[in-house]
């Protein structure tokens, strides 16, 4: 196994690759990313820049040592390099061929099995997608060696010029969505961009300091030596950024969903199912294309927001064991049904719910779902008895 100093992924490699990224910036970002590239893939590593293709929601491969991968596709979402993009966060892989998160080089014995991937920052679109390295070496990448990945990620933004996220988003034809719809996708891209990345940062520097402070004294001898304490210090701001940075993603899922910009409703749906499914929950789910022009991302959001709240009702008050959801084109409507075989309840005449033990608050939720849906244009239906399920419809013109 190669020592620390012997690891092509030092801060010396790295460095150097570095600095020759930021002077080859003056000629672009595809410049930047091939230097990346052929820096991190001397030896017997692999290494690889993945962008995000917005039409298609997928990674596209652009960059690699490896020829015969330029080109390749992987949908967001599958593999490592997918869950980085998705989930905007670097990682580490200990053995990519037994990750959970899937193998995207599955088969392919060229790749070394450890490795890590850090997102390449993207604009308005939250993702740009992921810079990837894999060697033989020790079993998983320090701290500053993300910190080192990550700097070379921002690097490769930088040399994109105008936000392909900005391109998209001005694209969008101004009827398309409400003005509240404008204004969510503007603070949730400009906490993205902002205050996120920042955040993402901090956490960055913090580690490195953190790992040359272990250099400087591997071994301190007792809990009041200052180097310790700085230490202990380090890792709790860096926890605190962590949280921090939480904060910042789920207002921004708030405002709106970053999976809705990511997937798209249909595999956004799919993706919010996946996550609800356990031993205990069976959720079955089964989407058509209804992607734009068929439905507003407007009306995405509202029938988003109808799924997790009626798949979050079941769960919490339902009781329930399965749960069906499909959306689908009928005519010129799109339809959402979500159904489940929890224990129901009894309706008013109106279709709400008849008043329950004290602590329901069950109506409000359906009140919650009503108001989505009439401002879109759409409508909710709702169907529940006693022992019956409940069957929640949300119908909204394309």
């Amino acid at each position: 196994m190669p020592s620390n100093e012997a690891r092509r992924t030092d801060s010396g490699a790295y460095g150097l690759a570095l600095e020759k990224a930021v002077d080859a910036l003056v000629a672009g970002r595809e410049a930047a990313a091939n230097v990346v590239v052929e820096q991190l893939s001397s030896g017997a590593a692999m290494a690889a820049v993945w962008d995000f293709d917005h039409a298609a929601r997928e990674l596209v491969c652009r960059h690699s040592s490896l020829a015969d991968l330029i080109d390749r596709r992987i949908p967001l979402g599958v593999g490592i390099a997918g869950w980085v993009a998705s989930h905007r966060r670097p990682t580490t892989v200990t053995d990519r061929r037994s990750d959970r998160r899937g193998d995207h080089h599955v088969g392919d014995l060229r790749v070394p099995t450890v490795g890590a991937a850090v997102p390449i920052p993207g604009g308005a679109q939250y993702t740009g997608g992921v810079l990837e390295v894999y060697e033989n070496g020790p079993p998983a990448m320090t701290d500053s060696g993300l910190v080192a990945l990550g700097r070379l990620a921002a690097v490769i933004a930088a040399g994109s010029g105008d936000s392909v996220g900005s391109a998209a988003a001005e694209s969008v034809p101004r009827g398309s969505t409400t003005d509240v719809e404008r204004e969510n996708r503007r603070m949730a891209a400009e906490l993205h961009d902002g205050v996120s990345q920042r955040l993402v940062s901090l956490s960055f520097h913090l580690a490195a300091a953190n790992a040359a402070l272990a250099e400087l004294s591997p071994a301190p001898t007792t809990s009041s030596d200052p180097v310790r304490f700085a230490m202990q210090q380090l890792t709790t701001a860096s926890k605190l950024s962590q949280l921090a940075a939480d904060d910042v993603r789920a207002a921004i899922s708030g405002l709106r969903p970053p999976v809705l910009d990511d997937l798209g409703l249909a595999k956004g749906l799919v993706s919010l199912c996946a996550a609800l499914g356990d031993e205990e929950l069976t959720v079955e789910v089964d989407v058509g294309a209804v992607e734009p022009p068929f439905v507003s991302p407007a009306a995405s959001l509202a029938l988003y927001r109808v799924a997790q709240e009626a798949l979050g009702n079941a769960v919490r008050h339902a009781g329930v064991a399965s749960v069906r959801v499909r959306l689908q084109r009928r005519g010129v409507n799109v339809v959402l049904d979500v159904r489940d075989d929890g224990v129901g309840y009894r309706q008013e005449p109106d279709g709400t719910a008849a008043p329950g033990p004290p602590g329901n608050e069950g109506g409000l939720g359906q009140r919650s779902m009503t108001e989505r849906m009439r401002a879109v244009g759409g409508q909710i239906e709702l169907w529940s008895a006693p022992g019956r399920g409940t069957h929640v419809r949300a119908i909204v013109r394309d």
